[in-house]
C-alpha cells in the first residue's frame, strides 16, 4: 500500500505535464525507495496509474453529515450538472477528472494525490485540483502568493479541510461550491494563510464597515 508521500511522488513522476522537470524538487529518499521497490519500472506504469487513480478517488472525507469518498463527490457533481443544470454541459468525465462547459467557458476538475510541480499543472483552462493540501500547505500558499498567473488559472481545494487556494474566475467552480452547500451542507472557505498572505502583500484589503 502506497504511503501519502509515495503516492504524491509517483503521481508527479508519471504525470506527462511534469516530464520536463524530472525528479527535480522531489524528496530523494522517497524516489530511492520507489526505485528499490521497482515501482518506477516502465512495465509497472499502467498498474501504478490505476492504483493512483483509485487512491485519489477513494480518499475518505469526514463531514458532519457523514463520510463520503472524494471521487463520489465529483461524480455526484457531474450527475448534478447533467440532470439539473441547463446551462452547464459535461464535456468529459471519468473517475478522477471532470470537464464542463458554461457558455464559452470550459473548466476542469481533477483529483490529485499530491501537488508537486503545481506551476506546471496550470493551463489555459481554469482548473480545480482536489486533494489533501496538508503535507505541502506552506509550499502551496507560497507558490500561489508568488505567482499571480498561477492563482488566476488554478485552484486547489481540500474537501477534508473545506479550504481552497487560488483566485480563479470560473462559473463552474461557483456551481460546485453551491452544490457542496446544497447537497452536503458544507462550505468552502479560503485557506487562512493564503488570505493573510494576500493582505500582507497588498493584493487585497479588508475594508472596515
Amino acid at each position: 500500500m502506497l504511503s501519502p508521500a509515495q503516492a504524491a511522488v509517483l503521481e508527479a513522476l508519471l504525470d506527462e505535464r511534469l516530464a520536463e522537470r524530472g525528479r527535480e524538487g522531489l524528496p530523494a529518499d522517497v524516489v530511492t525507495a520507489l526505485d528499490d521497490e521497482g515501482l518506477l519500472a516502465p512495465e509497472q506504469h499502467d498498474a501504478t496509474r490505476c492504483a493512483l487513480d483509485d487512491r485519489a478517488r477513494d480518499r475518505a472525507i469526514d463531514w458532519a453529515s457523514g463520510t463520503v469518498l472524494q471521487g463520489d463527490v465529483l461524480a455526484a457533481f457531474a450527475e448534478h450538472c447533467r440532470r439539473d443544470l441547463d446551462d452547464i454541459e459535461v464535456e468529459a468525465a471519468d473517475a478522477t477528472t471532470l470537464t464542463v462547459r458554461w457558455r464559452a467557458e470550459v473548466s476542469r476538475f481533477e483529483l490529485r494525490n499530491g501537488f508537486f510541480g503545481i506551476e506546471h499543472l496550470a493551463a489555459g483552462t481554469p482548473t480545480m485540483l482536489l486533494g489533501d493540501i496538508e503535507p505541502r500547505l506552506d509550499d502551496l500558499v507560497r507558490a500561489f502568493l508568488d505567482d499571480p498567473g498561477l492563482r488566476a488559472r488554478l485552484a486547489v481545494c481540500d474537501l477534508g479541510r473545506l479550504e481552497r487556494i487560488g483566485a480563479v474566475r470560473s462559473s463552474a467552480f461557483v456551481y460546485f461550491e453551491w452544490f457542496l452547500r446544497d447537497e452536503y451542507g458544507v462550505k468552502l472557505v479560503p485557506t487562512p494563510a493564503f488570505t493573510q498572505g494576500l493582505i500582507d502583500r497588498g493584493v487585497i484589503s479588508l475594508g472596515m464597515g
